[in-house]
């Protein structure tokens, strides 16, 4: 691909680098699903934990992901 980084941030190359192979070195201990970045990992493990941090303000309703919340907003 095309995209750029620059020289002090060889890690987000590296990162995106993975993005584009089979590499997924963060695999989830709950089920069969790996990911290239452990943040994907992480957001992952809300769907096993229950975990809801997204709050909407005026219902309350929790959610595990921020676009959940953004969706629920419309």
């Amino acid at each position: 691909c095309t995209k750029t980084f620059a020289k002090n941030r060889s890690y987000n190359l590296k990162t995106h680098l993975r993005s584009h192979s089979q590499l997924k070195p963060f695999a989830c201990s709950s089920c069969p699903r790996a990911f290239s970045r452990k943040h994907d990992l992480e957001r992952h493990a809300r769907v096993h934990s229950g975990d809801k941090p997204y709050i909407c303000e005026v219902c309350g309703r929790g959610f595990p992901r921020s676009d959940a919340l953004r969706r629920h907003w419309r």
